[in-house]
């Protein structure tokens, strides 16, 4: 029981450290703060979505566990970007500077950028699909972490902080809902959920 709430709590801590990156972007770019934020976030995000795949695992498990791939790449994608920010500020670079430095490593900046960069978005919109279709969590739970997913990218890529706050707030009031239920119910639920 106690790992399973600390895993709620997480599920909420993630989602809301990363929404107070953007508060310290620096000229629509990560910065050191706002970057190690997005990496610092992945931590907490993803032990409480584990927690998750516990609970999905037991309705679809070879979903789930493709799933749980999906999700560890995507972590380590938004780490990288965050590191990215967190070490362009540190260094004094600028953004442009910075990511054509990659253009002479290019496998290497496919793999540990560009790849599993977009890959977090797709592990939420996944998941949202997963708890929606096995109906392990309401509908209108669901529903907003695929639109949430569907709109994360243009959060960060447009670099427009209003943009930004919106879709993070789409993205915490799910997992909050989440986070509340898991800590309310802490033991695995087997069976779907009514709306």
């Amino acid at each position: 029981m106690f790992v399973r709430r600390l895993q709620a709590a997480a599920l909420f801590l993630g989602p809301v450290i990363f929404a107070v990156s953007p508060f310290f972007w620096t000229g629509g770019h990560y910065g050191v703060n706002g970057g190690m934020l997005i990496a610092l976030s992945m931590v907490p995000w993803v032990y409480g979505l584990i927690g998750e795949y516990e609970r999905i695992r037991e309705h679809v498990p070879n979903v789930a566990g493709i799933w749980l791939l999906i999700l560890l790449v995507g972590m380590f994608g938004s780490i990288a970007f965050g590191l990215q920010g967190f070490f362009e500020g540190t260094f004094g670079l600028d953004s442009r500077a910075a990511l054509e430095g990659f253009d002479d490593y290019p496998p290497q900046g496919f793999l540990v950028l560009w790849l599993p960069g977009p890959v977090f978005p797709l592990a939420l919109l996944t998941f949202g699909l997963i708890i929606g279709w096995t109906r392990t969590s309401p509908l209108w739970v669901a529903a907003l972490i695929c639109l949430a997913a569907v709109a994360f990218p243009a959060g960060r890529a447009l670099r427009l902080e209003w943009v930004a706050y919106i879709v993070d707030v789409l993205v915490i009031i799910p997992f909050a809902q989440l986070a509340w239920r898991s800590w309310h119910h802490p033991r695995t639920i087997t069976r779907p959920v009514k709306d």
